[in-house]
């Protein structure tokens, strides 16, 4: 069966820099503050959305436990412990395991491209290191690989802590096969691509892992809610909103256009960490439009306001 607590919508928490570059616990505090008062299931620190491939191996570490210290087990925490060799990925899901998370994410080792029978050794060695629950960590459009059903499936039978997947591959059947992987257990899927949030969740997925619910958590938890109430004309409202916002990620290098319009919004998300850089004046005034017409512009304004 699928781990109980893991499940809804999951931010895939920002890394929130100061102009210097070094990471603002300040804005953090605020950032993670927003995400629990608008009711989000879980958080994950460190993902692909906080740029955890420009952060030294400290900051990794300091980070989680920055973000376990301020969530204080009022949601499940998730943190990403891949990294591109096996040694390195699974002596940071102990050190992980050791700060307190929830659960483990691997992402698949980026820019080596492996074989499906190395990555199935890869995570199966992983996974039986550590106690905790632990979720695949599948984008092959940055990660250059994507994982195999039948790969997944190899590491469920080894490993009775494997809880699901994290698949942003942005294919329903995908996710699907993966949910149905394991004979005799459901695994927790969750989706990364925001469109697929609906499809996915009807389809008996978990939940979602997405970087837009940085910019507005209430949406997708109201989402997600809806859905789990049976509301369909109220989700597919919602639904819309939610694809046109990630229509517009794509506007600059990935994940600045998220960091830009939480600062629009009215959370102190920062910069990204050189080479990305601000986004281009036409991009934003595109961004920014968007904002203010769909109303997400003013999401976060009363907290902006009392600062």
């Amino acid at each position: 069966m699928p781990t109980p607590h893991l499940h809804g919508i999951v931010p895939a928490l920002v890394t929130p820099f100061r102009e210097d570059e070094r990471i603002d616990y300040n804005a953090w505090q605020v950032i993670i503050d927003a995400m629990l008062t608008a009711g989000v299931d879980g958080m994950f620190a460190g993902g692909s959305t906080g740029e955890f491939c420009s952060l030294e191996w400290d900051e990794r570490l300091v980070a989680t436990r920055f973000c376990k210290q301020v969530v204080n087990g009022r949601v499940p925490l998730y943190a990403n412990v891949g990294c591109i060799t096996t040694r390195d990925s699974l002596k940071l899901a102990r050190q992980m395991e050791d700060i307190g998370v929830d659960a483990a994410v691997i992402i698949t080792p980026y820019y080596l491209k492996p074989s499906q029978d190395e990555l199935a050794e890869h995570f199966i060695e992983i996974c039986q290191a550590v106690r905790i629950p632990v979720l695949l960590y599948n984008f092959p459009q940055h990660g250059g690989v994507s994982i195999a059903v039948e790969t997944a499936a190899r590491v469920a039978a080894k490993c009775d802590n494997l809880a699901g997947v994290k698949d942003s591959s942005g294919s329903l059947e995908l996710a699907i096969a993966f949910r149905n992987c394991a004979p005799g257990r459901s695994l927790s899927i969750f989706v990364g691509p925001e469109k697929l949030i609906v499809p996915a969740l009807e389809n008996g997925c978990a939940g979602s892992v997405c970087g837009c619910a940085n910019i507005a958590p209430q949406l997708f938890v109201s989402l997600y809610r809806a859905i789990r109430e049976g509301n369909r004309q109220e989700a597919a409202h919602l639904q819309a909103l939610a694809s046109d916002l990630q229509d517009v990620v794509p506007l600059h290098t990935f994940p600045s256009v998220i960091k830009e319009a939480m600062n629009i919004a009215g959370l102190p998300a920062g910069i990204c960490r050189k080479p990305v850089g601000p986004m281009p004046a036409a991009a934003r005034s595109q961004l920014f439009d968007f904002l203010h017409q769909t109303g997400l512009a003013t999401a976060h304004a009363p907290r902006t306001a009392a600062k």
